[in-house]
């Protein structure tokens, strides 16, 4: 039998994935609680990128909850969230759509990729920073 292992994230991680009681560690994958290789392999992507700005001494950067990979740390890490279970990226987790009115679960989606893809576009402006 398959038995999948995970820490109660949202009770030990922050959403940079460092622990909150020990914030120079850092977890990624699906330890976290994050399901799938891609969200996997994306999750251990932001705390390379964390850690690096980490240990440079630069300001703490994390992807925002519009983001699909900021939705994701953000529902890991989110003390709110109960009865905690691993999770694939949906777009139930990342933040609703705050624009005009759309009818079309299909282009309410669409309108919803575009606005994470245009907010990456401007923070990776301040990832080299």
């Amino acid at each position: 039998m398959h038995k999948n292992s995970y820490l109660n994230s949202p009770l030990l991680l922050n959403d940079d994935y460092s622990l909150r009681e020990h914030p120079h560690l850092y977890f990624a994958g699906q330890m976290t609680g994050v399901e799938g290789y891609v969200e996997s392999a994306a999750s251990g992507l932001a705390v390379g990128i964390y850690l690096s700005r980490a240990l440079a001494g630069k300001e703490k950067l994390v992807f925002p909850p519009e983001t699909a990979i900021g939705a994701l740390s953000h529902y890991i890490s989110n003390p709110d969230v109960r009865h905690f279970q691993p999770m694939n990226i949906n777009f139930g987790l990342i933040s609703p759509w705050d624009g005009p009115r759309i009818r079309g679960k299909k282009e309410k989606n669409h309108a919803i990729a575009m606005r994470s893809l245009n907010i990456l576009e401007n923070y990776k402006n301040f990832l080299h920073d």
